[in-house]
């Protein structure tokens, strides 16, 4: 009896083994499949993210700035009142930086200052290294074949400085003397196409600021310039010098872009009437040159 029973319990015990091999082999092979079902989906899935990234403009999602939400403004901080740095020595601050404050306001978004030496400044936006220039750039045709340029923000004249006790007294009077001009500036381009016939000795300087010091320490007889710089330069001692020229057409300053860069270009300008039209613009100018040299620039 006991082996008979312990047959049959051996023949049962056999069964649930092969049992349960069977039932391990069907689990196996249905992970297998949901296991290739789920790669399957997430190389769907992974397709279909890499196509939706693809398709997602950068910069602030319309397609109009380098950085999402930011205004990248390059600049050459060093150029009163234009822009330079506050007494602490590292806020950025003047008639510029205003400006662009002002057009990030209008449009939503947040203002980057990008300090750059002038001699780079328009290779900078080219290879977009920031979206705009605003930087006391005269509006000239030769920069509007070669870049994107609003209208202008500000009037803008060069003048020829030069000691109140001083000879000199007009451009043709420069005739064996020396000028001082910022390198790479339209100051510098005009001198270097009249200069020979002027007959005037040509310095050039990176900074218009060693401009200035030369004049004051006599190493230069004048300073060509602009007339929004020359007037905050000689500061407290403008009664020691005077303004013997100034060029009778107009120097108007615009805000340079990329050549083709039209859709941030017109949203500019469109900021820059607005600012015009509510006065903001010429409250700016107010402020930093004491008279409002945006009057009828918009109109």
């Amino acid at each position: 009896m006991k082996k008979r029973m312990i047959s049959i319990c051996l023949t049962m015990v056999m069964a649930a083994s092969l049992a349960a091999c069977g039932g391990t082999e069907s689990t196996a092979s249905a992970d297998s499949s949901a296991s290739a079902d789920t790669a399957g989906a997430k190389e769907e899935s992974t397709a279909e993210e890499a196509e939706t990234t693809a398709a997602e403009p950068s910069g602030d999602g319309t397609g109009l700035t380098i950085k999402d939400g930011v205004l990248m403004v390059g600049l050459e901080i060093g150029y009163p009142p234009m822009e330079y740095f506050d007494e602490d020595g590292s806020t950025p601050i003047g008639y510029d930086v205003d400006v662009a404050n002002a057009i990030g306001d209008y449009l939503g978004l947040e203002v980057e200052l990008v300090d750059t030496a002038w001699d780079g400044i328009f290779a900078g936006v080219d290879t977009d290294k920031y979206d705009c220039i605003i930087s006391c750039v005269s509006i000239t045709d030769e920069r509007q074949q070669q870049f994107d340029m609003t209208r202008p923000y500000v009037s803008n004249h060069t003048v020829l400085i030069v000691p109140q006790d001083s000879e000199i007294d007009s451009l043709e009077a420069l005739s064996g003397h020396s000028t001082a001009v910022q390198a790479e500036t339209t100051s510098d381009e005009y001198m270097k196409e009249h200069g020979a016939e002027l007959g005037v000795e040509l310095f050039e300087y990176d900074k218009v600021i060693n401009c200035f010091d030369d004049l004051k320490s006599g190493r230069t007889d004048s300073v060509f310039t602009d007339s929004v710089v020359a007037a905050y330069y000689l500061g407290d001692e403008a009664s020691n010098y005077k303004t013997v020229w100034e060029n009778e057409e107009l120097e108007p300053i615009g805000i340079c872009l990329k050549k083709g860069n039209d859709a941030l270009t017109e949203k500019i300008d469109e900021a820059l009437d607005a600012l015009y039209a509510d006065g903001t613009l010429g409250e700016i100018a107010v402020k930093h040159f004491g008279t409002d040299l945006t009057a009828g620039l918009r109109d």
